[in-house]
């Protein structure tokens, strides 16, 4: 039996530096569930994102450490053989110092450079958290390792729903297939939504085209935090 009152829940991997509509679905959520005990993959968002550098959108990334196919990314450890911090911060600056909001953005290198640099979830989480923060964005934040949370694919997220006292759940886009196909979580909650987030373009001093779906920090840095803000809240 539901409570007559609805609590929503977000569960998504915590991810390098996201992009807009990721803090899309932390606004829309009561609780945001960092998924962070299943697989890593280390050639996805989960270790790198786009920023301009020059004059295209390329990958810009976090080391990790040689580990097994099964590391979860909780586990997966972060390579500290370069300065990989320092240089990710020069890359950002020498592309964007001369963005509009730079000045804003330089609060998120403050991020980055105090972040955790041992394992890759920590590092991600504590970023995802701080600019969520600076955005205004007041969410509770959850690690899922830390609940104990058993099952595959929909399954698991209907354990960490009962886990976080959650009957709604808003989900992204790309699991609605097979949500929909394992009808799990349709058939256990009180409410599935699945989140529709398009990108308003905005000004790129790079670029006179638009170019979507960059890390969070060219928005803040070409139109500011608090429009950056409105992007997100906008479309929810």
């Amino acid at each position: 039996m539901y409570s007559e009152s609805v609590t929503t829940c977000a569960i998504m991997q915590p991810t390098f530096l996201p992009w807009l509509g990721y803090f899309n679905l932390i606004h829309r959520a009561d609780t945001f569930v960092f998924l962070d005990d299943v697989q890593l993959d280390k050639r996805s968002w989960q270790t790198r994102n786009r920023l301009f550098t020059g004059q295209k959108a390329n990958w810009v990334s976090c080391p990790i450490q040689k580990t097994k196919r099964d590391t979860l990314i909780c586990n997966a450890l972060i390579s500290n053989d370069t300065k990989w911090k320092e240089k990710l911060i020069k890359t950002i600056t020498y592309n964007y110092s001369k963005a509009p909001y730079f000045h804003e953005c330089q609060r998120i290198l403050s991020l980055i450079e105090q972040a955790p640099d041992k394992k890759l979830g920590e590092f991600n989480q504590y970023t995802i958290r701080g600019i969520a923060n600076l955005l205004g964005i007041t969410s509770r934040f959850v690690q899922a390792s830390t609940l104990g949370c058993v099952g595959k694919r929909s399954e698991h997220l209907m354990e960490i729903c009962n886990k976080v006292d959650a009957n709604h759940y808003i989900s992204p886009q790309g699991a609605r297939h097979y949500i929909e196909s394992e009808e799990i979580l349709l058939d256990s909650l009180h409410k599935v939504t699945f989140q529709h987030f398009e990108v308003k373009p905005y000004s790129q001093i790079h670029t006179q085209e638009f170019v979507s779906h960059l890390s969070i920090i060219d928005v803040v840095a070409n139109i500011g935090l608090q429009n950056t803000k409105k992007h997100i809240i906008g479309y929810s």
